[in-house]
């Protein structure tokens, strides 16, 4: 009964009124009203923040005045959705679309995660700047038409590595060092090392087998 009582009180204090921002105070919108400059906040449901030359709807409840919408705006002024705390949009059922035809700009002072069963990016260019990444994954899966690569060291640590290509070039301006327990070349066609000078030794056997051997 208190709450009913409280509610038809605050009901009867109520009226509505509009106005032009003049100004922001502070916290404060100065607002000109028919009744002169009145000092308004901006309701918690009023997500649109209001900007000096906005016209907008105001409720005065018990002596105190609150801006609960923005009506006109100058045309092509931007526009901000503002909350004071934390801010969730949830939807019971359906899709959320974001669209705009100019770009959309995503920002954060601190984490910024996406959760989904599904993600996709498509775009006709793309640039990525991280100071650091890791990247976990099952399976990784790459379909590039053109791929280079430039950066000054590149560490990798793996337990299988396989590659099928057509042709492949490798151009290396310094030392090129290879340690493995067993190295296993094999050529259809012709094999054939050069170098200004070469030197093969071997610990325990050496053998060269071939229908012809030529030296000299």
């Amino acid at each position: 009964m208190q709450s009913v009582a409280r509610t038809r009180q605050v009901e009867r204090a109520a009226y509505g009124e509009h106005g032009a921002v003049l100004r922001i105070d502070g916290a404060a919108y100065i607002v000109e009203t028919d009744d002169g400059e009145v000092r308004a906040k901006r309701a918690t449901s009023c997500l649109l923040e209001p900007a000096a030359g906005d016209l907008v709807l105001l409720a005065a409840v018990n002596g105190a005045r609150y801006i609960l919408a923005v009506l006109e705006r100058e045309e092509g002024a931007p526009s901000h959705l503002v909350s004071d705390g934390d801010l969730q949009i949830r939807l019971q059922r359906g899709s959320l679309g974001l669209s705009a035809p100019d770009g959309v700009h995503v920002a954060s002072g601190k984490d910024l995660s996406m959760a989904a069963s599904t993600f996709r990016v498509q775009a006709r260019e793309g640039h990525v700047a991280l100071g650091l990444l890791s990247f976990v994954s099952e399976m990784a899966r790459a379909e590039v038409d053109r791929a280079k690569l430039i950066g000054r060291s590149l560490d990798a640590q793996l337990e299988r590595l396989m590659q099928r290509v057509k042709r492949s070039y490798r151009i290396v301006e310094e030392a090129d060092h290879v340690r493995a327990e067993r190295i296993d070349y094999a050529a259809k066609g012709g094999l054939a090392m050069h170098g200004e000078n070469a030197k093969i030794t071997a610990s325990h056997v050496m053998k060269i087998d071939a229908d012809q051997i030529q030296v000299g």
